[in-house]
């Protein structure tokens, strides 16, 4: 029995998540303090406050996950589970990579904030969104993006939903296009700019520039790689990924069945929701983990452990 842990993005963050890991263990409590420190301001007040709107900013919504996935995977390294491979989606590629010892946690948060920042600004706000696209197959969303400009595909999250990003007036008038194709429906996404488009490309450079000066090592596990949909070959493939990852698709159902080439049989959700599990479900057959409270980690703990043991009689 091989375990893939997961880590989630954008989206998954709330108000007051894993408040309970930190009040419980101390080892989720320095993390969180960790990040308060080096991002030199009161992470903890925004994540554990009452302002949804502030968590839910870019710049303050890419460190606070990181942060959340942070806080849970120290736990479950602590308590012994082993894994077989990472992945994370898009934002979780960060999370992925400091469970599988290739960043450092304080490089990583340095990473994310500036990254938020540089997303946020690379469009005019409210100029550009992202679409969910739900019940049409990949090959019909992307004849009806080649056919209409400013339209991209940005997630290719399970069999049956893409994600497209784009101008918020092209995307709007592709609505009725998604509809005539046959789509069950189509929701615009609560998000502050077209991510995984080429309308991220302004942030590429300063971003590049910063990623240089971090030290990345070879992963620990294989790493799955959200533009390719493979495990990385090298240390520089994942630097160049990371960058690639502002402008190009996720490639999540790609992720998935590369794992699966890989034995994984459980899926470990590592932070907040449960948005991947349900991803994965659509995706392939394997036992899916939630870590979205202590409650529910210590189930995942108890199965996870169970199944090993069976595993080795």
């Amino acid at each position: 029995m091989k375990n893939a842990l997961v880590f989630p993005g954008q989206g998954s963050q709330r108000l007051n998540m894993m408040k309970d890991f930190y009040e419980e263990f101390q080892i989720s409590r320095d993390v969180m303090d960790k990040a308060c420190e080096i991002l030199n301001f009161d992470l903890k007040s925004i994540v554990f406050g009452e302002d949804d709107m502030e968590i839910t900013k870019t710049y303050n919504a890419q460190p606070a996950l990181l942060t959340a996935s942070t806080m849970v995977f120290r736990v479950l390294k602590s308590k012994g589970v082993n894994f077989s491979a990472v992945a994370g989606h898009s934002l979780g590629e960060y999370s992925a990579l400091v469970a599988a010892d290739v960043l450092r946690f304080e490089d990583a948060l340095r990473a994310v904030r500036l990254r938020g920042i540089l997303m946020e600004s690379a469009i005019p706000s409210g100029a550009g969104s992202m679409m969910a696209v739900l019940g049409l197959s990949p090959e019909k969303v992307e004849e009806v993006v080649r056919n209409f400009d400013g339209v991209y595909v940005a997630n290719y999250n399970s069999p049956k939903q893409i994600v497209v990003s784009g101008e918020i007036t092209s995307l709007l008038n592709s609505m009725e296009r998604f509809k005539s194709a046959g789509t069950r429906r189509v929701i615009l996404l609560n998000v502050s700019g077209p991510f995984h488009s080429p309308l991220m490309r302004p942030a590429k450079e300063e971003f590049s520039k910063f990623l240089n000066t971090l030290e990345f090592k070879s992963p620990s596990v294989p790493v799955v790689l959200n533009v390719t949909g493979k495990p990385a070959k090298s240390v520089d493939e994942i630097k160049k990924r990371l960058i690639d990852q502002l402008t190009s698709p996720v490639r999540w159902v790609s992720s998935v069945k590369s794992m699966e080439k890989m034995d994984i049989t459980n899926y470990i959700e590592v932070g907040p929701g449960n948005v991947l599990g349900g991803l994965i479900k659509r995706t392939t057959k394997a036992k899916i983990h939630s870590t979205d409270t202590v409650e529910e980690m210590e189930k995942t703990l108890e199965e996870v452990m169970k199944n090993a043991r069976i595993a080795e009689s």
